[in-house]
């Protein structure tokens, strides 16, 4: 197998150029990290009357009253 000295030379070169290009190219981002600020509202209807009665219902049912002696 015979290897062309041109088309090995060619290739060279355009790496070369290419290579060459690619370092003199630059790029600037700019970037910055600002506060996000969310408003969360949370609606819950709570039924808290009904469980409290039945709680001390509970509590008032189990418990022995003390006479005056």
């Amino acid at each position: 197998m015979k290897i062309d000295t041109r088309s090995v030379a060619k290739f060279a070169l355009a790496s070369a150029i290419l290579l060459g290009l690619s370092g003199c190219i630059s790029i600037k981002t700019h970037s910055s990290f600002e506060p996000i600020f969310m408003t969360l509202d949370v609606n819950l209807k709570v039924q808290l009357q009904k469980e409290l009665s039945d709680v001390f219902g509970d509590i008032d049912s189990a418990s022995t009253s003390v006479s005056d002696s």
